[in-house]
């Protein structure tokens, strides 16, 4: 089971702007966004890169995590 954690896409001036899902806390939001990459990658997460076939240029990603949220929320925890 992949559960969606987050979309991302990149706006013009390079930042990132997070789209949550709805069973993702605050708490796990702003562990998210504070973390690196490739930490996240380590802990399991899966980025995808997203495109588009009727705008060009569209920068964007979107964050799975291999499991249920509640897993997730709890590994979070332990990297804190």
């Amino acid at each position: 089971m992949k559960t969606l954690v987050a979309t991302v896409l990149r706006n013009a001036k390079d930042n990132d702007i997070y789209c949550f899902a709805r069973r993702v806390t605050e708490r796990d939001m702003a562990l998210i966004r504070s973390e690196s990459r490739e930490t996240l990658e380590a802990m399991g997460f899966e980025f995808i890169r997203l495109i588009s076939l009727d705008v060009e240029g569209v920068k964007g990603y979107a964050i799975f995590y291999p499991g249920h949220p509640d897993e997730m929320s709890r590994a979070l925890r332990k990297l804190n």
